[in-house]
């Protein structure tokens, strides 16, 4: 289910805008402090920025989904 959330997120940013942490809640059904877990560890490894309540995929986010598919 993580790697399905993470995949999910990732691919909801991959427009390279900032999207609010409200939109990602819409789409990825899970508790909130789950939700931020994933979120923080996406930050970890580079592959999201946060600023305040807001995210956007980074070149890495990009390069990871690219090589997914």
């Amino acid at each position: 289910m993580i790697m399905n959330s993470i995949d999910r997120i990732l691919e909801q940013l991959q427009d390279i805008n900032w999207h609010s942490l409200d939109e990602i809640k819409k789409v990825i059904p899970m508790p909130a402090h789950k939700l931020n877990e994933v979120l923080c560890f996406l930050q970890k490894q580079a592959l999201i920025d946060k600023k305040n309540e807001e995210l956007r995929i980074t070149c890495t986010g990009l390069k990871f989904l690219q090589l997914k598919y």
